[in-house]
């Protein structure tokens, strides 16, 4: 049995259909399985909660949709399976998943393999992917609050813009491994499991889900001038040897910040805070990949 738990709100609305379109194709192939429906934020926790320890629970959403399943079977023998339906889907890329339709993702988690991932936790929250202080995650917060005709590339711009109008750098104390890295201004910084975040941003080109480390990416004192030009590289994934960008390596990471800053993780925000503890489980997740 297949538990496929989906958000009925990703994908502009496609969630739901996607669900049943796989729960039919899963079953013309011979295997069971049940539709879950999320119904609030930490739903999908929650349900998978419920479900038996040996689960294999397949994601139908997008990342904010895994970040809650998985939050649910690290440490545990449940599987996590993703059909990727969101604007982002960065940790179904980090896994090689297909982005191309019903077919595509239904022999995926037919054919797939299941394979054990590291995972992070920040300040006690779990996250699969990546987690963002600072600038990124002040961007995400704002696409929300966008004007209504705007959506997509049109609501991201708009937020750019209004965070670059109140941009304020804060000071930031880095420890990578218990080593002080970096003390100074930052626009962000970026800890990275997966390699990409925001759905277009190569933040960590070199970063692997099973090596047992983190990559963070630190962009230093950025003007406003000196944003849209490195946007452009983060989303290259160009950006490392910039001298406005610190790239680190390793299995614990400590932030203190001089004042509370926004931060998300998988794009999820959070309460601001100033002080961010993060480290590293090694194999700690079972997921179906190629």
């Amino acid at each position: 049995m297949l538990h496929l738990i989906h958000n009925p709100a990703a994908g502009r609305g496609r969630g739901r259909s996607t669900a049943e379109r796989v729960r039919a194709a899963l079953e013309a192939h011979g295997r069971c399985a049940r539709v879950w429906t999320t119904e609030r934020p930490g739903h999908a926790t929650a349900l998978t909660r419920t479900l038996p320890d040996d689960a294999t629970v397949v994601a139908i959403g997008g990342d904010g949709t895994v970040h809650e399943v998985a939050a649910a079977c690290v440490g545990t023998a449940r599987t996590v399976g993703i059909v990727p339906t969101g604007s982002g889907d960065d940790f179904a890329h980090a896994l090689g998943l297909p982005r191309r339709g019903i077919a595509a993702a239904v022999s995926a988690l037919l054919e797939g393999r299941v394979r054990t991932v590291d995972t992070g936790v920040c300040n006690g929250v779990p996250f699969v992917n990546a987690v963002g202080v600072g600038f990124d995650a002040e961007v995400g917060r704002r696409v929300v609050e966008a004007p209504r005709p705007l959506a997509g590339l049109g609501a991201y711009l708009w937020s750019v813009a209004v965070s670059l109008r109140d941009l304020r750098l804060a000071e930031v104390r880095l420890e990578v491994d218990g080593a002080l890295r970096y003390e100074g201004p930052s626009l962000l910084v970026s800890t990275q499991n997966g390699p990409r975040t925001g759905g277009s941003f190569r933040f960590a080109p070199a970063a692997r889900i099973d090596d047992g480390r983190f990559e963070i990416v630190l962009a230093k004192r950025v003007c406003r001038r000196d944003v849209p030009i490195l946007l452009p590289k983060l989303m290259a994934g160009r950006h490392v040897g910039d001298r406005r960008v610190a790239t680190y390596s390793g299995g614990t990471v400590t932030m203190r910040w001089s004042e509370p800053r926004t931060w998300h993780t998988e794009g999820e925000i959070q309460a601001p805070c100033a002080r961010f503890e993060l480290a590293v489980r090694p194999g700690t997740l079972r997921v179906l990949a190629p």
